[in-house]
């Protein structure tokens, strides 16, 4: 008869580790952009915009995702703002956004005197929710901003029945989402425009930089010259600036790293996709866990991979959790992403709407940014236990990141799972 598992089976009470050897890593740079970059800098002074690099960059992201157009920026905070603006949001008009994001996220909403509107995530995830997203519509949303965390993906098929419905632009939030797709379609390429990053931390790395995406020609020439001054560099653009513009072109050093390295990001993505599989197949049917929801023909790039847990079945919270499975050897955390609106940049703006000078939108409310708006979100971390990795991981890692996860369950229920 089987020995029946118990807490002080755990590493955390004294037992024998699942995985005792380091969690793998490795480089994400090689020769070939070393080579590149030599030829970047052998030439003339560097270009300051719409450089040969720069353009090569532009093709080769449009046929890797089958997109019309392409506007590298000089990061992905910069890329929704682009984008935010070339889908005409300003002052007072309202983009809904999810609370669990970056500030990248939020930092294009404000620069454009427009308001964010949090969505509440599932119950039982950290994406955002359709039927929350609906809630929030009125008459001055202008644009519905799905943010696709850790490359899982939002059901996108009904946000574009609901924006078409209500005549909404929507713009993907992609930062985490490179080549993530729904019934093989990427995500970035359902909405009317799609945003993505590549600084160190993303699927592909290129120091800092990002992009925007659209097959809309009139949205794109307007992203075109809202990242470059307004000014005339390609044909049809107007002779002088017409508009209020910025200025966050990438730059021909950053567009031939990330030229390199979307060569690459085909295979890396299968890579982590394999861990992801692996670890989610190795923890199916265990009680008291459940795998992350996904609208059906999913494929997420697992820039993380996560599952939920019962407290209630289990006795423990996502924190407690994940607490036991590191000291397994496996690193995993309570979810992944801040809720902005604990920030204090919320906090003020919720007691004071005119609290800073440089933000002004003259539709803002006391109490807009109510953290009871988002029930879910507030509570997200009780529920979600995410494992980080990266393509250097292993299918090997993910099966003893399954026994480690497995091994935590057994122990808390006294069985064998």
């Amino acid at each position: 008869m089987a020995k029946r598992p118990k807490k002080t089976d755990l590493a955390m009470y004294g037992g024998k580790p699942v995985h005792t050897r380091p969690w793998r890593g490795g480089p994400f740079h090689f020769s070939a952009e070393v080579e590149a970059l030599k030829k970047v800098l052998s030439g003339p002074a560097l270009p300051l915009a719409r450089g040969q690099w720069v353009m090569a960059y532009r093709e080769a992201l449009q046929e890797v995702y089958g997109m019309k157009y392409a506007i590298p920026t000089s990061s992905g905070t910069a890329a929704i703002h682009v984008a935010l603006s070339a889908a005409d949001v300003g002052a007072g008009d309202e983009v809904i956004v999810s609370p669990l994001t970056d500030y990248g996220s939020v930092a294009g909403i404000f620069q454009l005197n427009a308001i964010p509107v949090f969505a509440d995530v599932q119950a039982d995830g950290m994406l955002m929710d359709v039927d929350s997203i609906a809630e929030r519509i009125t008459p001055y949303t202008r644009a519905i901003m799905p943010v696709h965390n850790g490359g899982y993906a939002v059901d996108m098929p009904a946000v574009m029945r609901l924006a078409r419905k209500h005549k909404i632009t929507v713009v993907e939030d992609c930062a985490q989402a490179h080549l993530s797709s729904i019934g093989g379609k990427y995500l970035g390429t359902f909405g009317h425009l799609g945003a993505w990053s590549t600084n160190e931390s993303k699927h592909m790395k290129s120091g800092e930089g990002g992009f925007v995406l659209t097959n809309n020609g009139k949205v794109a020439q307007r992203a075109d010259l809202f990242s470059d001054k307004c000014y005339a560099r390609f044909p049809g653009a107007p002779k002088t600036p017409a508009f209020p513009a910025v200025n966050v072109r990438l730059s021909d050093v950053n567009a031939a790293l990330a030229l390199c390295q979307l060569k690459r990001l085909p295979k890396w993505t299968r890579h982590r996709q394999a861990f992801g599989e692996a670890l989610l197949e190795g923890i199916e049917g265990v009680p008291g866990l459940w795998a992350h929801p996904q609208p059906g023909g999913a494929a997420p790039n697992y820039w993380w991979t996560m599952f939920g847990v019962d407290q209630e079945a289990l006795g423990v919270d996502a924190g407690a959790f994940s607490e036991m499975v590191r000291a397994e050897g496996i690193p995993a955390g309570a979810g992944r992403e801040p809720n902005v609106l604990k920030w204090e940049v919320f906090r003020r703006l919720n007691r004071h709407p005119e609290a800073f000078r440089s933000y002004r939108p003259g539709r803002l409310k006391k109490g807009a940014f109510s953290l009871d708006s988002v029930p879910n979100a507030r509570t997200f971390g009780r529920r979600i236990v995410t494992v980080q990795m990266s393509q250097h991981n292993t299918v090997g890692e993910a099966r003893a990141a399954a026994r480690a996860v497995r091994k935590v369950v057994g122990a808390l229920l006294g069985q064998n799972v």
